[in-house]
């Protein structure tokens, strides 16, 4: 079973999700702050444990590094609970996390042609 999680158009709602095998956190254009990141990823700390979480961030066009926190923090609760997280990247979104030096946070994946 597979689900995606597109963050709702109401910022203010939020929803809990069921146990899956795969949870897909969706992100799209500018990410310029914290907030906007933090409702992507709301429905991984919503759900029930996940087998495997996948970030994806292949229509991202921009990021800015205060979006970045909130991945940087879903990650480091991935790798403590034993969960998979796998990161699909845009370019923009590859060059931002690498110039970071967050190669070793995520493992960076391009998206299948």
């Amino acid at each position: 079973m597979s689900t995606v999680a597109d963050p709702p158009e109401d910022p203010t709602s939020s929803r809990a999700l069921p146990a899956t095998d795969v949870l897909i956190l969706r992100a799209a254009g500018e990410l310029i702050d914290t907030q906007v990141a933090e409702k992507i990823v709301a429905p991984a700390y919503a759900a029930e444990p996940a087998t495997t979480l996948v970030l994806d961030l292949t229509a991202v066009t921009y990021l800015t590094i205060e979006a970045v926190i909130p991945f940087v923090t879903l990650a480091h609760r991935c790798a403590a609970g034993g969960t998979s997280l796998r990161v699909v990247v845009s370019e923009p979104a590859r060059r931002k996390l690498t110039s970071l030096g967050l190669e070793s946070t995520f493992a960076l994946e391009s998206p299948s042609v």
